[in-house]
């Protein structure tokens, strides 16, 4: 997977280069920077973490309060590719409307569904990933504790709906899953996390 800066760690130090190359009286930008390589690369790593804190916050505050709240949650039918309603309590997989999947598997997945409007229809949502449990994880965390996206991010394996392989959580192909949740669209907005209706009935 070829890597690249996110747009908002670009920007940020862009900004951060503007303002150390005005206190550079004398040189060009390109020389000042070639002089303080130390600088340059403590301000990318603090970009990089401000970056993650978005993240963390985007998960915790934006979308983990809606999933403690709902009760309901989103689970996608991967031979459809639909959406239905399950136990916010099930981890999955669990049984979808089309039956199981060609491996035997219940075919409904965890879905993280989200929009980029405060008040989406049907056709505005997307999944943002699909969520299952890591057997190969050493502990163990119920459906509800993205709150806790240290430990949630060690025993969850995500993956995008079009991507056919399950990578950890924790692992740079997840975070990198995970941080295109947080890249404006071309039109500068946001993906905003979308829990399910409450007036349909729970599907176990």
């Amino acid at each position: 997977m070829a890597f690249r800066i996110p747009d908002v760690l670009k920007y940020e130090i862009r900004h951060r280069l503007e303002g150390l190359r005005s206190g550079a009286a004398g040189t060009g930008p390109r020389e000042w920077i070639n002089a303080h390589p130390v600088l340059i690369a403590g301000v990318a790593a603090l970009s990089a973490a401000l970056v993650l804190l978005a993240l963390v916050l985007t998960l915790r505050l934006g979308s983990g309060a809606s999933r403690v709240q709902a009760k309901t949650a989103w689970f996608c039918d991967v031979n459809t590719g639909k959406l239905f309603q399950g136990n916010p309590k099930k981890t999955g997989p669990i049984p979808a409307p089309s039956g199981p999947t060609s491996s035997g598997e219940p075919a409904g997945f965890r879905a993280h569904v989200y929009s980029y409007v405060l008040e989406p229809n049907e056709a505005e949502l997307f999944v943002g990933f699909l969520e299952r449990p890591d057997p190969d994880a050493e502990g163990k965390c119920s459906a509800s504790d993205v709150t806790e996206f240290d430990e949630w991010t060690q025993n969850r394996l995500i993956r995008r709906p079009r991507d056919k392989d399950w990578v950890r959580a924790a692992s740079p192909e997840g975070q990198a899953i995970l941080l295109e949740l947080t890249q404006p669209n071309k039109r500068g907005q946001t993906p905003i996390y979308n829990a399910p209706p409450t007036l349909r009935s729970t599907r176990e």
